[in-house]
């Protein structure tokens, strides 16, 4: 039996596929080894930026500093009334801010006593700065310090007691140079003193001034004390007033017009101030409205007619006649008012009072006045003769009215007087 040849055509296929297969399988291997290594549980994870008030260089070095972790050196001088504080490891960052004080007081005593009142003050502060910005690092204080028994205090913060009593609050750790606290953040000396000598005393002083209303307004001061001064005041109508200056202050009180006629002031460490209102020099005399005074004779009567203007004052007047009893009239501000009495012969009216007609005003019988046989209205003058008429009358009128008039208008100007005086 013949056998056909074996080809190599399917060995060779099978062959070329396998190949293909192990080439693939080694390109997957390669592209896996060339991926990042997965995390192992040992490996440590990238750190996370977190918000600090510190901040650092590229030398590790910090560049500011929060205001809590701040830390100084400071000197001070205490009967000089002088300070200074420097910051070590700032400046301190954006947003952050340190203040202090450096407070001097005026005492009772040389050692520690109370009560204790606020002399002078200083007070600054560190603020913080943007990064590569620079900020201050040092801080002087200068107060005054008075010549007497005196205290001060160099304190972390702006909050100072005043005064300082019994009762009230205290510095404690405050105080820069403390032990423990606050204060323990600066190095150096303790930075509070007690000293001076001589007991503090106040410089008390008065200062009068009238107005034109008759009111006084006393001026307290103490500007020049070392401590406060007590100011006791007692005017008119028992008036009495107790006021306590602070040293170094002043105060005003004003007394009204029935407060300031006769007026004492005394205080420890002056002599008493007496005195009371005096017209100032430059007062103006107020406007006042003149009134308008007139009279008519009628027939039968003999009438007074006062006219007050809005801007006038109240006008009160009596009339007194020959005959008869006298009439009191008073005229308020932007009223009229009027007054008669019956006419007969002789009659003669004086205005006396707000008005005033310098003597009598005589009833004129008017020429168109029915006759009555001898009577009041009728009887023509007392001499007997013609009565007196037309324009003679009207004349004689006039000028009784403007002496009328020119009497109110003298009157007024010295009641305005009377009232500016007592006003």
């Amino acid at each position: 039996m013949i056998r056909p040849q074996l080809s190599l055509r399917r060995p060779l296929a099978v062959t070329a596929a396998a190949l293909a297969g192990l080439a693939t399988v080694l390109a997957c291997t390669a592209a896996a080894n060339a991926a990042p290594a997965s995390p192992t549980p040992t490996a440590t994870p990238t750190a996370t930026a977190t918000p600090s008030p510190t901040a650092t260089v590229g030398s590790g070095e910090p560049s500011c500093v929060a205001a809590a972790d701040a830390r100084y050196t400071h000197t001070f001088d205490g009967p000089a009334g002088k300070a200074s504080i420097t910051l070590t490891n700032g400046p301190l960052c954006r947003g952050q801010e340190q203040e202090l004080a450096l407070v001097s007081y005026v005492t009772p005593s040389a050692k520690f006593a109370v009560p204790q009142y606020v002399l002078d003050k200083s007070i600054k502060k560190f603020t913080g700065v943007a990064p590569g910005e620079l900020g201050v690092a040092t801080l002087d204080f200068a107060v005054e310090v008075p010549n007497c028994y005196t205290q001060v205090d160099f304190v972390f913060g702006s909050k100072l007691i005043d005064p300082l009593t019994d009762t009230s609050d205290r510095y404690g750790d405050r105080k820069v140079g403390s032990p423990t606290g606050i204060g323990a953040r600066s190095t150096g000396p303790r930075a509070w003193f007690n000293g001076g000598s001589g007991t503090c005393s106040a410089a008390p002083e008065v200062i009068a001034e009238s107005d034109c209303d008759g009111n006084v307004e006393l001026t307290l001061v103490n500007r020049s004390g070392n401590a406060d001064a007590t100011f006791t005041i007692t005017g008119s109508g028992g008036f009495t007033d107790k006021v306590t200056v602070p040293l170094r202050k002043i105060e005003k009180r004003k007394l009204s017009a029935g407060e300031a006629q006769e007026i004492t002031v005394a205080a420890t460490g002056m002599k008493d101030f007496t005195g009371g209102w005096q017209k100032p020099e430059d007062c103006q005399q107020p406007e006042v409205g003149t009134p308008d005074a007139s009279y008519e004779s009628t027939c039968d009567k003999m009438v007074f007619r006062i006219s007050n203007p809005e801007d006038g004052t109240s006008l009160t007047s009596v009339f007194t006649p020959s005959k008869g009893e006298p009439k009191k009239l008073t005229v308020e501000p932007g009223r009229t008012g009027t007054v008669s009495f019956p006419a007969s012969k002789g009659l003669t009216v004086t205005v006396t009072g707000d008005l005033d007609s310098g003597g009598p005003l005589k009833w004129e019988q008017p020429k168109d006045c029915p006759s009555t046989g001898g009577g009041g209205a009728g009887g023509g003058d007392q001499d007997g003769g013609l009565p007196v008429t037309g324009a003679a009358a009207g004349a004689i009128a006039a000028g009784a009215a403007a002496l009328l008039t020119a009497g109110a208008v003298l009157f007024v100007v010295a009641r305005r007087r009377r009232i500016r005086f007592t006003a």
